[in-house]
């Protein structure tokens, strides 16, 4: 529900700030004294269009601020968290809608600022404004069939759940058929292709691992000759030596040379120890070096062949994968391919006549929930005739439109709530309707047999008295009072039968100073609401009205209230 309503800088307001509670609140106040600007600022936080000319002369911006109890609203919390909205521990919704001079807007739930369709879809589930037909969700005929539907109970409701279960089955098995519906010519054609692909893949013989070993390998040989020739002149210039001694004689002769004269010092004996130790891995690195050089083969032949393996890999990740292991993990992904081709024929015809069997027991289904529906709008059409009679439109017919179409989520129906406002009129939809008040008191009769079943929290009704006065405005308020049991009702009157039978009570009044005008928002205690009311009854506060305001109010203590 409404639990507060904020305005700043908005047409003639500058601050105003509305607390709301369960029930029935009425809005009242003189001809122009600002009540739709009240109505055009919820309207913004509907997600409404937001003309530059609302923002007060001389302001940045225009602000209106509403916060919501969203405590309950269970159908809402997923478009919360689709669009991510954190509701915390509060169960607390604030919207806020700035409208800027230049025309901008921005739109924020939580903090989170979002798009104005996102603020739409959302705010639809929580308030609708009636008589203002932008936000009259009864007058989206996509949404008739789910209001019958309602309106049927549980029965209805069961059956349309057990339809849909097999028309999710019938969406599922139609979306494996094309994904397994290829003719056979094509089957044979993309086995071919695979085949191929699989093929090439096998011939190469790729093994895990192989390119870096190749890519080594073919470095080494690229370098082979140069290698040979720097170990060979190695071994020759440290081992063998030639026309010169080698480095190993002439460090033998050194170490010989330590030797003779190690017995007279520590560290001299040392120094030959450790030459001796150099003299001895030398001979044996050189024996290594030597062994190695025998071993080192300069093979072209070979270099060739490493070059072409590795050009064959370069060629298969191009097509396959960035690596063998790739190659290898995309080999197998076609072989599961070409598997489930294999068998996507014998597939094809099961799941074919699987899905015949659901489509003749969703039509079965589809049929059950047709009767139905055509039983159910029977009883609507004559609670909606006898009920709109009440609120003097006895002359209005009233007709539930079924017409039969392709199987689709709902059913086989497209239902159309149509009407006729004057007798001889032909029957229009909804949303033909002109008339504000018209409109009104329709979703109010509406409202008033879904009072329990409807999942709209906050109602606001606009224009409900247009064009009724006396019992029939009696008989407004009290619909209005039945259906703010299940719903926080707000509506905007000039009528004090309807603002009598109200819990709360907000006087709208429109005063100048100096050069400037202001509305602001008085809300009425017990005393103020009875003069409010003599206003009502008689344009003037005299003895007279002021007694006939306190019978009405006396009078509405009997109709049932809220908790």
């Amino acid at each position: 529900m409404l639990v507060e309503l904020d305005i700043r800088d908005f047409a003639l307001i500058d601050h105003v700030t509305l607390t709301f509670h369960k029930g029935f609140t009425v809005l009242t106040g003189e001809t122009g004294a600002g009540k739709s600007i009240i109505i055009d600022a919820v309207s913004l936080c509907l997600g409404g269009r937001g003309d530059r000319e609302l923002v007060k002369s001389g302001a940045e911006k225009a602000r209106i601020q509403a916060v919501f109890d969203v405590d309950g609203c269970e159908d809402v919390f997923t478009l919360f968290h689709e669009v991510g909205v954190d509701i915390g521990e509060d169960q607390q919704l604030i919207v806020n809608r700035d409208l800027f001079g230049n025309g901008r807007s921005i739109c924020r739930l939580n903090g989170l600022t979002v798009t104005q369709q996102v603020l739409k879809k959302i705010m639809s589930r929580l308030m609708d404004i009636h008589g203002q037909h932008e936000h009259q969700s009864l007058l989206d005929q996509g949404r008739h069939v789910g209001i019958l539907d309602a309106y049927g109970g549980k029965k209805l409701e069961s059956l349309k759940k057990e339809f849909q279960a097999h028309y999710q089955n019938i969406t599922t098995l139609k979306k494996d058929l094309e994904r397994l519906g290829t003719s056979d010519q094509e089957r044979t054609r993309q086995l071919d292709f695979l085949q191929v692909q699989i093929e090439e893949i096998d011939e190469a013989g790729l093994q895990p691992g192989e390119e870096g070993a190749l890519k080594e390998r073919n470095e080494f040989l690229r370098h082979g000759q140069q290698i040979f020739q720097t170990l060979g002149a190695f071994h020759e210039g440290v081992y063998e030596g030639g026309e010169h001694p080698s480095v190993l004689d002439l460090l033998g002769q050194h170490v010989k040379e330590l030797y003779q004269l190690a017995h007279l010092s520590k560290p001299l004996e040392a120094f030959s120890e450790r030459a001796e130790e150099v003299r001895i891995n030398l001979e044996e690195l050189c024996r290594d070096v030597r062994s190695y050089h025998e071993q080192v083969d300069f093979l072209p032949e070979e270099l060739e062949s490493i070059q072409q393996r590795l050009e064959q890999i370069n060629h298969l990740k191009r097509k396959y994968g960035s690596s063998i292991e790739e190659i290898l993990d995309f080999r197998q992904s076609l072989q599961d391919e070409m598997d489930e081709l294999i068998n996507s024929a014998e597939r094809y015809q099961q799941t074919m006549e699987k899905l015949a069997d659901e489509e003749e027991s969703a039509r079965a289904l589809a049929n059950r929930l047709s009767k139905a529906r055509e039983e159910t709008a029977k009883k609507l059409q004559k609670e909606m005739v006898t009920i709109l009679a009440t609120l003097n439109m006895g002359k209005v017919s009233f007709s539930v439109d079924q017409q039969t179409v392709e199987m689709k989520a709902s059913g086989m129906d497209d239902i159309s709530f149509m009407i006729s406002t004057n007798q001889g009129e032909p029957l229009k939809p909804l949303s033909k309707i002109a008339s504000g008040g018209e409109m009104s008191r329709i979703m109010l009769a509406f409202k008033t047999l879904f009072a329990r079943i409807d999942a709209i929290p906050t109602l606001i009704f606009d224009e409900i008295d247009a064009g009724i006065s006396g019992r029939t405005a009696q008989v407004v308020g009290e619909k209005l009072s039945y259906v703010s049991q299940n719903h926080q009702v707000i509506c905007i009157t000039h009528l004090p039968q309807i603002a009598a039978m109200a819990q709360h009570h907000f006087q709208i009044e429109k005063w100048e100073s100096g050069k400037k005008t202001n509305v602001g928002v008085n809300i009425l205690q017990e005393e103020e609401r009875l003069q409010e009311l003599g206003r009502l009854l008689d344009g003037t506060v005299t003895d007279i009205t002021l007694q006939h305001a306190r019978e009405m109010l006396k009078a509405s203590q009997s109709i049932h209230r809220p908790s």
